[in-house]
């Protein structure tokens, strides 16, 4: 587990209670505990020749493929390349970048888009797609699981209705990514996997302190422990006497 700082909520956000992160229940589970996946970004292993013209907006397809074709890009090493240290601040530049549509992402601070421009450009990342988990961490997640001796799981596609009752074993030989907005189950149900619409990060709820800290030992997972004061809009964005950059709709 690579642990961030929990962002600073800005006070409009911390004193929504109606839409705090936890706790949280599902099928009539009760969920305490939280960790926010900050799903990594993509960097090809091999060089794109002419980025800013040939780089794709998302990654898709075939697991196997994109594992070889494609390493993460943290975001620790994001804030290290830019300077700058509230995680908000970043994640908000994506929200510009692919959701310029609302009124709320149609500007933010100049100094932070110019810095996030240049670490894309001269490190050739590009962002996961918000409502999906990483592909590139579809098999370390899983992989942890096994070796908490987990091997039956379930996996629901939201926009199917399907519940896919399985093993981990045959998720991991499939080599498609899990469907968007997806929740994956353990057995006992202490661990949830839960991707919300339209988000770029990943909740993982559990009814056990201790065994989420033993799943995330075993990977490398970065993100942040949600508190008992952590909203849904963690990310939002306060504006006081820093330069603005405003970006048209398109």
């Amino acid at each position: 587990m690579k642990k961030l700082k929990h962002p600073y909520q800005i006070p409009s956000s911390e004193k929504r209670t109606d839409i705090r992160i936890l706790p949280f229940e599902e099928n009539a589970v009760r969920y305490e505990y939280c960790f926010i996946i900050m799903n990594p970004f993509y960097k090809k292993r091999q060089p794109i020749k002419d980025f800013d013209k040939n780089k794709t907006e998302w990654i898709e397809g075939d697991k196997l493929s994109i594992n070889k074709k494609y390493e993460k890009f943290t975001w620790t090493e994001l804030i290290n390349e830019t300077g700058i240290t509230d995680i908000k601040e970043l994640i908000h530049c994506l929200y510009v970048s692919h959701h310029n549509y609302i009124s709320k992402y149609q500007k933010i601070k100049t100094k932070v888009w110019e810095s996030f421009q240049k670490a894309v450009d001269k490190n050739q990342l590009i962002p996961n797609s918000d409502s999906h988990l990483s592909i590139l961490l579809i098999d370390p997640i899983l992989n942890a699981l096994k070796k908490l001796n987990y091997e039956n799981i379930k996996l629901y596609d939201v926009f199917q209705n399907d519940i896919l009752n399985t093993t981990i074993n045959e998720l991991l030989n499939k080599n498609s990514e899990f469907p968007s907005e997806f929740r994956l189950l353990t057995e006992d149900k202490k661990l949830l996997f839960f991707q919300e619409y339209e988000h770029y990060q990943t909740f993982i709820y559990s009814t056990d302190l201790k065994l989420l800290n033993s799943f995330l030992d075993l990977t490398q997972l970065e993100g942040f422990f949600a508190t008992d004061k952590t909203t849904l809009l963690w990310n939002e964005i306060e504006y006081k006497d820093e330069a603005i950059t405003r970006i048209e709709p398109w």
